[in-house]
């Protein structure tokens, strides 16, 4: 993908649709060339053509959500995973959960050796998969729609059947009285994550408090560690110090 093509798919981003003369007009070149391009990126499976234009495909309005959500807080998300990096060690055995933030997590270990590594997430994978020192399991399941996960009964089966040291957890919002997904598939994995590890970490960043999701996925008495970044309120703080057993506030990457 060159440059032109790569901005034609962020103008599609914007506009939701574009046509090839427009587009041809807006880089000075014949339509032809646009048409070359556009047939080339709905090859890679970025947009579907129409007739005169195009749009996004339905893999690319997915990939799109998925950076965009990934982009909101992403130097705290990344100050929370080199906070988390450091606590694991060669033979350890974790669960990693969906989510952006603990994607981040993925990528400051995906250098580590000895690791064993199961996630239910097809991003955090893709991250891991190039470490040949690093055992990574793919637990089962059935894609989510919108985003690059598995759930369903096959995921929730197969965590059933292991033991590791540690599951580290996300979460959609967070009050007083734990934490909330919008998905309640995305709850039970959650929960059978938690249940089948010695210890537990939360990973979430400030914009999760003080706010509820769709479903209940975990009491914080289920939680041993969370890390978070410097943006919690010292109102969130005061609460927070009676409800986890550790806290870990990390400070903001530049």
């Amino acid at each position: 993908m060159n440059t032109r093509q790569a901005e034609i798919l962020e103008i599609i981003r914007i506009q939701g649709q574009v046509t090839v003369l427009n587009l041809a007009d807006h880089f000075e070149v014949s339509p032809m060339t646009i048409r070359r391009d556009m047939l080339l990126l709905e090859q890679e499976g970025e947009l579907t053509r129409t007739h005169g234009g195009a749009v996004l495909s339905q893999m690319g309005v997915v990939e799109f959500a998925f950076k965009e959500k990934a982009k909101t807080c992403s130097n705290e998300k990344k100050a929370i995973a080199e906070k988390i990096a450091p606590m694991l060690e060669p033979g350890m055995k974790i669960l990693l959960d969906t989510g952006t933030t603990t994607l981040e997590v993925a990528k400051a270990i995906s250098g580590m050796r000895g690791l064993t590594v199961l996630t239910p997430s097809l991003a955090i994978a893709s991250v891991l998969y190039a470490n040949e020192d690093m055992e990574l399991v793919i637990l089962g399941g059935t894609a989510r729609k919108g985003n690059p996960d598995l759930t369903g009964w096959l995921t929730e089966e197969n965590i059933k059947e292991f033991r590791v040291d540690l599951a580290i957890v996300g979460a959609d919002g967070v009050n007083q009285e734990g934490l909330y997904t919008s998905d309640g598939n995305i709850a039970r994995v959650v929960q059978l994550m938690l249940s089948c590890a010695q210890h537990s970490i939360c990973a979430i960043d400030h914009t999760k408090f003080e706010r509820t999701s769709f479903v209940k996925c975990a009491s914080w008495k289920d939680i041993d560690h969370l890390v978070t970044d410097s943006g919690v309120p010292q109102s969130t703080r005061r609460w927070l110090k009676k409800k986890v057993k550790t806290i870990t506030y990390a400070g903001r990457i530049k």
